[in-house]
């Protein structure tokens, strides 16, 4: 009889107190990673698990809902991109591939910003779990080549909708040329995963500092959140003077897009950004430094840093 799992086979256990050796650019304390969600939420579909109003999900078409999250696109997520210039915030832009022929607006004004764009499936409701393995391919490949042709440029990084995986989704990304993967947000520093060809990177994502199950999960109101930020800030940049750490950031336009919610941000990132030894960057940005110094053989945490 085969044992059950208890630990994930995708990578060895090893606890940050280990020196694994990872340094930030500049030797910065804490690096800043923020997560901005474009999504697409079609309006013949019940809505998915996360809604202002759990009332009407049942309901095709969702006006309620859909209105809602349809908000973030036509206003909040503009709102946001003057937040991001004015603290000098550069994201890493889950992106659902549907966005790209659905609202051209938003990628043609995201190229102008210089985004970085990461493929997230088609639509919310393109969930791998439970797929075949051929049609978990099919959609990977299918929505890293729509937003290639729409950009211009493959994206190198991918997280799933709703986070969810296969068990053979981490070797299918490796296959299809996607070089990190934001799925598994369970550390504060990335590290190489195995897979049956190829590397992958995992980077560290936010379930926390995360405006879905801050906002709607726990009721934060727009300054909990806001100090929430702070907080976790504050407390990483002391531990980066010992062990440097990653702090990512996950904000949907739908949700912190709404004026009220983006005066605090403001204030949050501004906070942030006001401290010596942090580094801003992106999801591409850490993954080309940590091969480059760290490698990618997830079996060889404490290997010698190279310059």
């Amino acid at each position: 009889m085969t044992a059950p799992l208890t630990q994930t086979p995708r990578y060895p256990f090893w606890p940050i107190a280990k020196d694994r050796g990872f340094t930030l650019p500049g030797d910065a304390r804490v690096g800043l990673i923020v997560y901005l969600n474009v999504e697409h939420f079609p309006i013949d579909v019940p809505a998915p698990a996360h809604a202002i109003y759990p009332g009407t999900t049942h309901m095709v078409p969702d006006i309620l809902n859909y209105g809602w999250r349809d908000y973030g696109n036509r206003v909040g997520l503009w709102r946001m991109m003057e937040l991001f210039g004015d603290v000098g915030i550069r994201p890493s832009v889950n992106l659902h591939a549907d966005v790209c022929h659905e609202y051209p607006e938003l990628i043609e004004a995201g190229e102008a910003l210089g985004w970085e764009w990461i493929a997230q499936s088609h639509t919310a409701g393109a969930i791998l779990t439970a797929m075949p393995e051929d049609r978990a391919r099919e959609i990977i490949e299918g929505s890293v080549g729509i937003i290639e042709q729409a950009t211009g440029r493959r994206p190198k990084g991918w997280m799933g909708s709703h986070l969810a995986e296969t068990p053979e989704t981490p070797d299918l990304l490796a296959e299809a040329g996607i070089e990190y993967c934001s799925d598994y947000a369970c550390d504060d520093q990335p590290f190489a995963m195995r897979v049956r060809s190829g590397s992958l990177i995992s980077m560290p994502y936010a379930l926390e500092a995360n405006d879905v199950p801050g906002v709607l999960g726990k009721g934060l109101t727009a300054q909990d959140f806001a100090q929430l930020l702070i907080d976790q800030f504050d407390e990483l940049y002391e531990e980066g003077a010992a062990i440097p750490r990653v702090m990512p950031v996950s904000l949907h336009p739908f949700i912190s897009g709404h004026a009220f919610r983006t005066r605090h941000l403001r204030r949050a990132f501004r906070h942030i950004v006001g401290h010596d030894g942090i580094w801003i960057g992106t999801c591409g940005e850490l993954n080309e430094w940590y091969r480059r110094t760290r490698g990618a053989d997830p079996e060889r945490p404490q290997q010698e840093r190279r310059a």
